[in-house]
């Protein structure tokens, strides 16, 4: 007859950091948020910039695509 005890049982984060039992809940609710607020937050900066940079270039689709081909043909180059 034998019976677990949760008394004294530690838990660990991914670094192997023991981690206190005292965070509640809408605690980690609220962090789990705040992350995705931010995370929604960084994705749109980095689209919206990505999106400006290609809608004011001033260079055609054709000089971006030849300037593409010779830097990759520059780089198979060099790695032989």
């Amino acid at each position: 007859m034998s019976a677990r005890s949760n008394f004294g049982s530690t838990s660990f984060d991914p670094y192997g950091e023991p981690v206190s039992d005292d965070r509640n809940a809408s605690t980690m609710q609220g962090d789990r948020r705040a992350r995705n607020a931010a995370i929604a937050v960084f994705w749109t900066l980095a689209l919206t910039l990505t999106a400006g940079r290609i809608y004011f270039s001033e260079q055609t689709f054709d000089q971006t695509m030849t300037l593409a081909q010779a830097q990759i043909a520059a780089f198979v180059t060099a790695i032989r």
